[in-house]
């Protein structure tokens, strides 16, 4: 397993292994398939920082997506918030609130993240090496902190976070919001 920092030729790739790791819903919903791509992948790869993990074959196995400061994601997230306008009731509601979620955590933790893996990868440290990948480039860019959003049902990712000293700074009864300062 390696990682590397993100190559277009991969673009198909990890978009496979974004809807192969989405909710049931993403994955037999068109509508919600384009939302999950457009809010949570797609923008990411083309103007944020992005690494792939590479299995022994050299195929994508797994990434992580980061956006190191909020305010430009939700600058470059404007082309994309259009075309989720166009999917109609509740996509524009809901991309409003991630954007100011990230906004509202910007001051301390300007950059968040999305961390997908295929299942038969997990539990190997594959996990690990992205995480630390991406924090050592982080730390070198000077970025202050870093935040992200977990369900509470997802108990291993929610463990996995907490290792790496994520601490919660919200929640409610679906998921927790995460931060940590770099």
């Amino acid at each position: 397993m390696k990682v590397i920092p993100y190559n277009p030729v991969y673009r198909d790739a990890v978009r496979s292994v974004h809807l192969a790791t989405a909710s049931e819903r993403a994955r037999t919903d068109m509508c919600h398939q384009k939302y999950s791509l457009w809010m949570y992948c797609d923008e990411y790869l083309e103007k944020e920082t992005a690494f792939v993990l590479l299995n022994d074959s050299d195929e994508v196995c797994g990434y992580i997506l980061c956006a190191e400061d909020a305010d430009t994601w939700a600058e470059n997230m404007k082309p994309y918030e259009e075309q989720i306008q166009t999917l109609g009731s509740p996509y524009p509601e809901m991309i409003s609130g991630q954007i100011e979620e990230y906004r509202m955590a910007s001051e301390f933790y300007p950059a968040h993240m999305h961390i997908d893996i295929l299942e038969e990868y997990t539990g190997k440290g594959s996990g690990k090496l992205l995480m630390e990948t991406l924090l050592a480039h982080l730390k070198t860019s000077h970025v202050k902190g870093i935040c992200l959003g977990v369900a509470k049902k997802n108990e291993r990712a929610f463990g996995f976070y907490r290792h790496f000293g994520f601490e919660i700074l919200a929640e409610d009864e679906g998921g927790a919001f995460l931060g940590k300062k770099l």
